[in-house]
C-alpha cells in the first residue's frame, strides 16, 4: 500500500515515488471522493503527513488552481454551460435595446434643446458598440459549445435554435429522450395549457419557430414544415448522443424542399 506524502511523492514507508503534478492531482481528488486510489495497480491512501509537512506556497497555490478547475469541469456539464450562455445573451439583449432607446431619446433631446450635452449620444453609442461585441463573442463562444456537442442538431437548424433547445429541455439527452410531438411546442408551454383550458388554438410550434423555414412559410405551410423539422431534431440529437455523424440534417432538408415545391 502506497502513501500520499507530499504533493510530488508517494511512498510506502521504503520506497519513494516521485510523482507528476498531473499525477497528484488525479490521486488527490480520487482520494477526496472515494477514499483511496491507485498508482501502477498498488492502492493509494491518504496520510496526515501531507498535511503536516512544510510545503512550498506558491506550489500550493498553483494546484489549488488547478484542483478547483478540475471540479469546476466536473460539476458544470457542457450543457450547462451552453444554458447560461442562451441567458447571459438574452439578458445583454435587453440592456442593448435598453441603450439604444436611451441614445435614441438623448438625438432627440439635443435636437431641441441647447441644454443637453452632445456628447450624451457618443457616450451611449459607444457603450453600445461594446455591447454588441460582447454579445457577439458570447456567440461565437455559444457556437463552439454547441457545434462540439451537437454538431448533427446544429448542422440542421443553426446553433441559434439548438442552443434555445437545449436550454429549455435541459440538455441533448433530453432532446434525443423526447417526442417530435414536445420539441415542436417546446418553448409554447402557456399557449399550450391555454388552449387545454379552452382557450384558443394549439400552438403549431415553440421556439423552433425562429427556423428560417419555418417562419417565412405561409402560414398554411408552417405546421407541416414544423412536423418534419421536429422529427429531425429528435433524430439528431440522438445521433449526437450517440457520438456518430448522420445524414439527418441532409435528408430533413430534402424533405423540407420537398414540402416547399409541392406547396408551389
Amino acid at each position: 500500500m502506497l502513501y500520499l506524502v507530499s504533493y510530488d511523492e508517494l511512498s510506502d514507508g521504503v520506497r519513494k515515488i516521485k510523482i507528476s503534478k498531473d499525477e497528484f492531482m488525479k490521486i488527490y481528488l480520487e482520494l477526496l471522493r472515494e477514499g483511496r486510489s491507485e498508482y501502477n495497480g498498488e492502492t493509494i491512501v491518504f496520510t496526515d503527513s501531507l498535511v503536516n509537512k512544510n510545503l512550498d506556497l506558491e506550489n500550493i497555490k498553483e494546484l489549488t488552481s488547478a484542483i478547483n478547475k478540475s471540479i469546476m469541469r466536473e460539476k458544470i456539464t457542457e450543457d450547462q454551460i451552453i444554458d447560461k450562455l442562451v441567458k447571459m445573451i438574452d439578458e445583454i439583449d435587453k440592456f442593448i435595446n435598453f441603450v439604444t432607446l436611451k441614445k435614441v431619446e438623448s438625438e432627440t433631446l439635443i435636437k431641441y434643446s441647447d441644454k443637453i450635452d452632445p456628447g450624451a449620444t457618443k457616450l451611449f453609442q459607444e457603450l453600445e458598440e461594446n455591447l454588441l461585441n460582447y454579445r457577439d463573442k458570447l456567440d461565437s463562444m455559444l457556437k463552439a459549445y454547441v457545434e462540439r456537442n451537437a454538431p448533427n442538431t446544429s448542422s440542421l437548424i443553426g446553433h441559434k435554435v439548438t442552443a434555445r433547445l437545449i436550454s429549455l429541455s435541459g440538455g441533448i439527452k433530453e432532446i434525443a429522450m423526447s417526442s417530435s410531438s414536445a420539441i415542436q411546442i417546446l418553448g409554447a408551454e402557456k399557449a399550450f395549457f391555454r388552449f387545454k383550458k379552452g382557450k384558443g388554438t394549439p400552438p403549431k410550434h415553440g421556439v423552433i419557430y425562429e427556423i428560417p423555414d419555418i417562419y417565412k412559410a405561409p402560414r398554411k405551410l408552417a405546421g407541416k414544415i414544423a412536423r418534419v423539422y421536429a422529427n429531425g431534431i429528435v433524430k439528431a440529437a440522438r445521433a449526437d448522443l450517440a457520438g456518430i455523424k448522420s445524414d439527418i440534417p441532409k435528408r430533413t432538408k430534402e424533405k423540407i424542399e420537398k414540402i416547399k415545391r409541392e406547396f408551389r
